[in-house]
């Protein structure tokens, strides 16, 4: 049996340690990495579940993480609950939120991971097209019991057959799944190698199986497969150049795109630690700024000003989600302290990373091609790409084409393409060289007047 901590390729012939599922990728941690810190809560936890008995916030090391992702996983398929079922989950940005999702993929269930801002009435409505036969979420939580909505509906809804919740003041009724996220975290004899399947529909997984479904707003189910989130993930690896020594932190919800895309995917794929944060709350950002020198981080535009103003420690690589194609003025004391990349939010469906040089840095081509600089030797996918009112709309997602020389994943073309309307990303566009697609605001060119004669 190979011992925690033993080198392990990436990729291996056998089916069953190939990482094609990000749960694999879990596994494949706790191997090479098992007593290395994977996971933290944000500091602020206890205020916001408004308890003061539990003061010791949870943080696990990759082979603790594996451990309680297993038991979970037992819990859930204890359910009687089958291979493909929907599951949704409503959860903040603690370390119950990627256990669960870890968990539910580990049992071949699917996440369907709903926004912690959505009301009622708005998960209600995302019922309507995914019937989840579960619903996972919080007790209290700033001042809202987030498992009584749950229960709420849960009696709306016939299809809903269980409803469970981890955190604090968990409503009666609701099945409370918080002790498997704290017993016995220095127990690792449960850890091991050749770890017999939990249940037979763990046993088959690939990369076209549907692994996640996030949402573009409560009618727009957006599918995610195991490859896809593969290439995502390994796209907003190689383009910042992270490695398994970098301390990155989240402060988008994991139910985003750029939460999942920019921090839980890669996160697994490059063995690092993942600091999460409740977003947003610039005080405890500040707090754990000053307390740890992240290396990566991904932030809005107008947050990324705000730490500016005070002066606060930048991390090494700095992601700037991007809202449009405005570059502030203050990029300049950015590049002396961070290296930069601007990261487009395509209207929840996809997020592409490009490393900053202050101009116009990437093109949509014909045939669903996006080129960008020649120094980042990608080549990308997308479905469909159009322009309307001199703006970008598109349809599809976006991945990697090719393999990066340093791996050897086996990549898919783009079969199924997203079958909604056309999304308004909100990103100025024009049509620019050779029928190409151009990001960003054409430059106007006043026309020179001839003088009177």
């Amino acid at each position: 049996m190979m011992q925690k901590g033993e080198n392990r390729p990436l990729y291996t012939k056998e089916n069953n340690h190939r990482p094609d599922t990000l749960e694999k990728l879990l596994t494949l941690c706790a191997h090479r990495y098992g007593d290395k810190l994977a996971l933290c809560d944000p500091p602020d936890r206890n205020r916001l579940e408004g308890r003061s008995d539990h003061p010791r916030l949870r943080q696990y090391t990759f082979a603790q993480l594996d451990n309680v992702v297993e038991r979970l996983t037992s819990r859930l398929l204890s359910l009687g609950l089958q291979a493909g079922d929907y599951v949704a989950v409503q959860l903040p940005n603690f370390v119950d939120t990627p256990i669960v999702v870890l968990a539910l993929m580990r049992a071949r269930l699917i996440p369907c991971l709903l926004p912690l801002s959505w009301p009622q009435e708005k998960i209600a409505r995302s019922f309507e097209r995914l019937k989840p036969k579960a619903l996972i979420s919080c007790g209290q939580l700033a001042g809202v019991n987030h498992s009584l909505i749950m229960r709420d509906l849960a009696f709306a809804n016939l299809h809903i057959r269980f409803v469970l919740a981890t955190g604090y003041d968990i409503a009666e009724g609701v099945s409370d799944i918080s002790a498997l996220f704290e017993q016995d975290l220095n127990d690792d004899s449960g850890y091991a190698d050749d770890r017999d399947e939990t249940c037979d529909q763990t046993a088959e997984t690939g990369l076209n199986d549907l692994a996640l479904v996030s949402y573009v707003d409560a009618v727009t189910p957006v599918p995610h497969t195991s490859g896809q989130i593969l290439a995502t993930g390994l796209l907003h690896v190689l383009t910042p150049d992270l490695g398994g020594d970098d301390k990155m932190l989240s402060a988008y919800p994991l139910s985003s795109i750029p939460g999942l895309a920019a921090h839980f995917y890669p996160w697994l794929m490059a063995g690092n630690t993942l600091y999460l944060h409740q977003p947003f709350d610039l005080g405890v950002l500040r707090q754990q700024l000053l307390e740890h020198r992240f290396d990566y981080f991904a932030a809005p535009d107008q947050l990324v000003g705000k730490i500016l103003r005070e002066n606060l420690p930048l991390p090494h690589k700095l992601a700037i989600v991007r809202r449009d194609n405005h570059i502030p003025e203050n990029n300049q004391q950015l590049a002396d302290k961070s290296e930069i990349f601007d990261l487009w939010n395509f209207a929840g469906l996809g997020s592409l990373p490009v490393r900053h040089d202050g101009d116009i840095t990437a093109g949509l081509f014909p045939h669903g091609r996006v080129c960008l600089p020649p120094s980042s030797g990608q080549e990308l996918c997308l479905a469909a790409a159009t322009i309307r009112n001199d703006r970008l709309h598109i349809k599809g997602r976006i991945f990697p084409s090719k393999a990066s020389a340093n791996m050897s994943l086996e990549w898919f073309s783009l079969k199924q393409r997203f079958n909604g309307d056309w999304l308004d990303t909100g990103l100025p566009a024009f049509s620019g060289p050779d029928n190409s697609i151009q990001i960003g605001a054409k430059l106007q060119i006043p026309k020179q007047h001839k003088a009177a004669s």
